[in-house]
């Protein structure tokens, strides 16, 4: 990045009712430094006069200058690229390259610099849990992690999350879910196409590994700076070996149809909920049905640390002989989030 370029951002905090019915207007404030990014409803800026950034709530930035190329992605999944200037009216930018495009600040979903390395463009988070009781010798361990990598035509992601327990007089236990998926967007639109690979390993439903390898299709529906929505859908093969000595009346190589939801909702650099349902009717196993669901509540409370809670619970209507055909839990971990 050429550091003698000084990206530019004026904002406001605007007017907050007072309790006592009286308003309290802030004045206008007026920032130089760098812009980095925006993503979920948060701008991300350097300052000159401090050595780290912090974040704005996009919704109270009056305007934004640069003479540095950017990408800014639009709810419909439009890339535009190119320097920014104030609009005309409020509330507005000029994207220039080529042409020149005016987007209104609500249409602004994404923006990333485009002189960002590869490792650079990479968002995740990795959090961790664990617990001890000396009356029946219980521990547990959990281990959780997310990563994301968008460019102007690619869409990567990556989720694990592993929980093992041991405890007195009983089997030790692990439960292990790792989904990861990988598009590429068509024609400038809101569709993706690529590929999927899902993997399980239960010791309570008996599953030594399954894996779920897959191609799929993607839109986004939902995609502003409070709200994401994301529908898959797609055919996989799904690979299954079961624990040693279990017995499974379901087939070992099947062919599934693979749908999903997942659903974000973000409030400014505080709280985010995540739902991930994953459905596997399967098409060469007549009536067996598989459903994996991850709900996760994320809590920032200092910078880039945050409590998660979460809830699992990964569902066979034909499980080996023996093992329950839901299996669910929770979980509440400490972790700290990168962008």
């Amino acid at each position: 990045m050429d550091r003698s370029v000084s990206p530019r951002a004026l904002y406001r905090t605007g007017e907050q009712p007072h309790q006592d019915g009286y308003r309290l207007h802030a004045q206008r404030r007026q920032d130089h430094g760098e812009l980095q990014s925006l993503n979920q409803g948060q701008l991300s800026i350097k300052p000159d006069y401090t050595s780290s950034s912090f974040v704005i709530d996009w919704a109270k930035v009056d305007h934004v200058e640069s003479k540095q190329g950017f990408m800014i992605m639009d709810p419909r999944g439009t890339i535009y690229t190119g320097t920014i200037s104030k609009g005309a009216e409020n509330r507005t930018m000029v994207v220039d390259e080529n042409a020149t495009a005016t987007l209104p600040f609500d249409s602004v979903i994404q923006i990333e610099q485009l002189g960002r390395t590869f490792l650079r463009r990479f968002r995740g988070d990795f959090d961790l849990g664990s617990s001890f009781a000396k009356s029946n010798d219980l521990k547990s361990l959990t281990l959780q992690g997310d990563l994301g990598y968008q460019s102007d035509k690619n869409l990567f992601s990556l989720n694990f999350s592993s929980q093992w327990t041991s405890q007195r007089k009983t089997s030790n236990t692990d439960e292990t879910t790792v989904k990861t998926a990988l598009f590429r967007q068509l024609r400038k639109s809101n569709w993706y196409a690529g590929g999927i690979a899902n993997f399980l390993s239960s010791s309570e439903q008996q599953v030594s590994l399954r894996s779920t390898l897959g191609a799929a299709l993607a839109t986004r529906p939902i995609f502003t700076n409070r709200n994401n929505l994301t529908v898959v859908s797609g055919l996989a093969l799904t690979l299954e070996r079961d624990s040693q000595n279990a017995v499974s009346s379901a087939r070992t190589e099947a062919l599934d149809s693979a749908f999903s939801l997942e659903y974000s909702t973000f409030r400014f650099d505080s709280t985010t909920f995540n739902t991930s349902v994953w459905l596997y009717p399967s098409l060469t196993s007549p009536g067996r049905v598989r459903m994996t669901l991850n709900q996760d509540v994320y809590y920032k409370f200092l910078h880039d640390f945050y409590v998660r809670l979460s809830f699992y619970d990964n569902y066979d209507n034909q499980p080996v002989v023996g093992a329950p055909t839901n299996n669910f839990g929770g979980s509440t971990t400490l972790g700290w989030s990168f962008h």
